[in-house]
C-alpha cells in the first residue's frame, strides 16, 4: 500500500520545474503518512512520477518505486497489493520472463509486457497502477475491479495530473479547482460523492474496473472496462453449499496473509469479523493480533463481544476506548477522508488505525460481507417495500410511514428516510434507505441550487436496469450497494482512515472470485442461506468454539454506530458553534444559510423529527470546506 501522484506533460513546458516537478516533491512529503519508507521520484521528457512506499512485500530498496523495467521501456508506479503475484511470476517465468527482485511490481510490468491492456484480467489484489511506456509513448492507467484503492485525475490540454488523493492537487498553485455543485447536492443526498465525478469540476476518477490508456503522439485516451459485474448475475443453476463458500473464503484469506510483515485483524465482536478470526487463528501460523474499539456508551458498545471471541481463539486481542471526540481528532478524519465523507465512523476508524500502525502494517478487515450476503437493515426494508407489488412507488412512502408507526420491528429508525422516498424521481433500489434525503429535497439546502441534477438516479436505476437482465427487481436492488455504497463509501473510508497511519487494510469478503460466485447464484437470493447473512452464521458454529458460537452467530446487526449528538454537543460542541455561525454560514457561497440556521436551532433544541444525520453530514462538510479554503495546508 502507496501514495502516488506524478505530472505526464502533453506539451514542451517551460517552467516545468518550478510548476510541476517541485509541487510534487513537496506534496509527497505531505503525503508520508501513506508510505513512511520510502519518497521516490522519476523525470524525463516532461512526464514525472512520483511515490511513497509502505514497504510490505519485499522490503529491500530494489523494489523502491518508480520501478523501471529491466528492457528500460517501461517505468511504473503503483499503489495497492497483487495477492496472487508468485503464481503470476512463475507463469511469467515459463513464458521467458526474467525478474531481478522478489516484488509485485516488477510482476505487473512483466505482466503489461505479456498481456498488454488485458494485463489486470490475471491479478487478484487491489490497486492503481500507473505506467509509461517509452516505446509507445503511452501513459496506462488502471484501477481494481471493486475500486479498493483510489486514483484520481486532472487533465488540460497541457498536462495529465494523477493523485491517490484528490487534496494533494492543490499543491499545484496555478490548477483551477472549483467546486462541482451537483457533487455536492449528491453528498447532501448521499453522505458521499458517487464516482467517476468528485467534489471538483475537472477531476474525475478512474472508475473501478477500468484501464484508462493514453496516447501521446496522438493525443486522445481510450477506456477499456476488463470485468463487469453484471456478467455473472443469474449464472448458476444451483446454489452454493456451505463448503463451496467456506472454501471460497478460506482461499481468498491464504492470498491475503502474503506479506513479509505481520499482519493483524480489526475485531469487532461480530459475524464478520469473528469468522475472519476463525480463519486467521487457523491459517496464520502463528498468535494473531486483533484490534477492538469500545465506547463508553453501553448501547453501542460492542467490545465484550471481541473479548469473548479473542478468548476462545487465544488472540492477542488490544483495545482501544472511545472516550470524548476532541476537535483536533475530527478536523483530522476530515482531512484525510479527502473528498466530504459523511460517514461518522470515519472517526472511530481513523483513531483506531492510530493504535494499530503502532502495532502492525496490514489487517484484514470485513468490508464487503454485508453488501454479498445481505446482513444490512436496509436489506430487510427494501423488501418490505416491494412487498407492496403493484402499489405505485409515490404511495408506497405513506403505507411504510404507516407501517412504522404500528411498531414493525426498527422502522422508527428510518422514519427521517421514509420522508422523502416519495421524492426520488427514479428508482435507486436500497441506496434509498441508506441516502439522508432525495437530491430533490436536498437542493433546498444550496444556495443556488444547480439546474442539472439528479444524475446519480438516473446512474443507479442503469445499474438496476443492468441486474435486472438476468434477475429480480428485489435482488437487482441488493446488489447495488456493490457498485455504490461500497467504493465511494465503505472503501474510501478504509483506505483513507487506514492510511492516515501507514496501515493497509486487506478485505477477503472482496475477492472477486468470492463475489462473482455469489453474484451468479441471485436467481437464489431469496432461499434462507442468503438471508441475514445465514451462510457466515453457520460457517461461524462451525469454526468457533461452541461456548461463544451460538452468542456471536445470533447477534443481529450494530453496525459501526457512533454517539454524533453527544460528540456536537461536547467534545465538538466550540466548533460546531462556530461552523454553523450565522456569520460562517452567509460567508458559503454554496449553502443556503437560513434554512441551514433553522434546522441547527431545531437541533439544540432537540426538537422531535430533526434530521440529524443531515445536520452531521452538514457539519462535515462546512468543515472539509474551511480545510479546501485553507488548501489543505499547501499555500498560506
Amino acid at each position: 500500500m502507496c501514495g502516488i501522484l506524478g505530472v505526464i506533460s502533453k506539451k514542451e513546458i517551460k517552467n516545468f520545474r518550478s510548476e510541476y516537478f517541485d509541487p510534487i516533491s513537496r506534496a509527497l512529503d505531505q503525503m508520508e503518512y501513506r508510505g513512511p519508507d520510502n519518497k521516490g521520484m522519476w523525470l524525463e521528457n516532461g512526464i514525472c512520477l512520483g511515490h511513497r512506499r509502505l514497504s510490505i512485500i519485499d522490503l529491500s530498496p530494489d523494489s523502491n518505486q518508480p520501478f523501471e523495467s529491466t528492457c528500460e521501456r517501461y517505468v511504473i508506479v503503483f499503489n495497492g497489493e497483487l495477492f496472487n503475484y508468485q503464481e503470476l511470476r512463475s507463469d511469467l517465468i515459463q513464458l521467458g520472463h526474467s525478474f531481478r527482485t522478489e516484488s509485485d511490481t516488477e510482476v505487473i510490468l512483466a505482466a503489461y509486457s505479456q498481456y498488454g491492456q488485458e494485463f489486470c484480467q490475471y491479478f487478484r489484489g487491489m490497486f492503481a497502477i500507473v505506467i509509461y511506456d517509452r516505446k509507445e509513448n503511452q501513459v496506462i492507467f488502471a484501477r481494481d475491479r471493486l475500486g479498493k484503492k483510489p486514483l484520481f485525475l486532472y487533465e488540460s490540454e497541457e498536462v495529465i495530473i494523477f493523485s491517490s488523493e484528490i487534496k494533494f492537487f492543490h499543491a499545484f498553485r496555478n490548477l483551477p479547482l472549483e467546486i462541482n455543485e451537483e457533487s455536492l447536492l449528491n453528498f447532501l443526498s448521499l453522505q458521499y460523492i458517487p464516482g467517476p465525478d468528485t467534489i471538483y469540476k475537472n477531476i474525475r476518477q478512474i472508475s473501478p474496473a477500468n484501464v484508462f490508456s493514453y496516447d501521446l503522439l496522438a493525443a486522445k485516451g481510450e477506456t477499456v472496462t476488463y470485468w463487469r459485474i453484471f456478467d455473472f448475475v443469474g449464472k448458476r443453476k444451483d446454489i452454493p453449499g456451505i463448503e463451496e463458500i467456506d472454501s471460497l473464503i478460506e482461499k481468498s484469506i491464504k492470498y491475503r496473509l502474503v506479506a513479509n510483515v505481520d499482519i493483524g485483524l480489526l475485531l469487532s465482536g461480530g459475524i464478520d469479523s469473528s469468522l475472519l478470526a476463525c480463519y486467521m487463528q487457523e491459517l496464520a501460523g502463528k498468535k494473531v493480533k486483533a484490534f477492538n474499539v469500545s465506547f463508553s456508551d453501553q448501547s453501542i458498545d460492542e467490545s465484550v463481544f471481541a473479548q469473548k471471541v479473542a478468548a476462545s481463539l487465544d488472540l492477542e486481542l488490544i483495545s482501544l476506548r472511545l472516550e470524548d471526540l476532541s476537535v483536533e481528532n475530527f478536523s483530522k478524519s476530515i482531512y484525510h477522508a479527502d473528498q466530504p465523507l459523511g460517514d461518522s465512523a470515519i472517526i472511530p476508524t481513523c483513531l483506531i488505525s492510530k493504535s494499530i500502525g503502532q502495532h502492525v502494517k496490514v489487517v484484514l478487515s470485513g468490508e464487503g460481507a454485508d453488501e454479498l450476503f445481505h446482513g444490512y437493515d436496509h436489506y430487510g426494508y427494501e423488501k418490505y417495500f416491494y412487498l407492496f407489488g403493484k402499489i405505485p412507488f409515490q404511495l408506497a412512502g405513506p403505507i411504510m410511514e404507516l407501517i412504522s408507526s404500528l411498531g414493525i420491528h426498527k422502522f422508527d429508525r428510518v422514519k427521517n428516510k421514509l420522508r422523502s422516498v416519495g421524492s426520488f424521481k427514479y428508482d435507486t433500489g436500497v441506496s434509498r434507505w441508506t441516502s439522508i434525503l432525495s437530491p430533490e429535497l436536498s437542493r433546498n439546502y444550496l444556495k443556488n441550487p444547480p439546474e442539472k441534477y439528479g444524475d446519480y438516479e438516473k446512474k443507479f436505476n442503469r445499474f438496476l436496469d443492468e441486474f435486472g437482465k438476468n434477475s429480480g427487481r428485489i435482488e437487482s436492488s441488493l446488489m447495488l450497494d456493490l457498485l455504490t455504497w461500497l467504493p465511494d463509501d465503505l472503501l474510501v473510508k478504509t483506505d483513507r482512515m487506514m492510511m492516515a497511519y501507514s496501515v493497509e487494510a486487506r478485505t477477503p469478503f472482496l475477492d472477486h472470485e468470492l463475489v462473482e460466485e455469489v453474484i451468479k447464484s441471485s436467481s437464489y437470493f431469496k432461499n434462507p442461506l442468503f438471508q441475514s447473512k445465514n451462510y457466515l452464521r453457520q460457517l461461524l458454529k462451525k469454526k468457533l468454539p461452541a461456548e461463544v458460537s451460538g452468542l456471536i452467530s445470533n447477534r443481529p446487526k450494530q453496525g459501526f454506530e457512533t454517539p454524533k449528538q453527544y460528540w456536537l454537543s461536547s467534545g465538538l460542541k466550540e466548533l460546531s458553534g462556530f461552523l454553523f455561525s450565522e456569520e460562517n454560514l452567509k460567508k458559503n457561497p454554496y449553502l443556503n444559510s437560513e434554512r441551514i440556521n433553522n434546522l441547527w436551532q431545531d437541533a439544540k433544541n432537540q426538537k422531535a423529527g430533526t434530521n440529524f444525520r443531515l445536520i452531521w453530514n452538514l457539519f462535515c462538510f462546512l468543515e472539509w470546506y474551511r480545510q479546501h479554503e485553507s488548501k489543505f495546508g499547501f499555500y498560506k
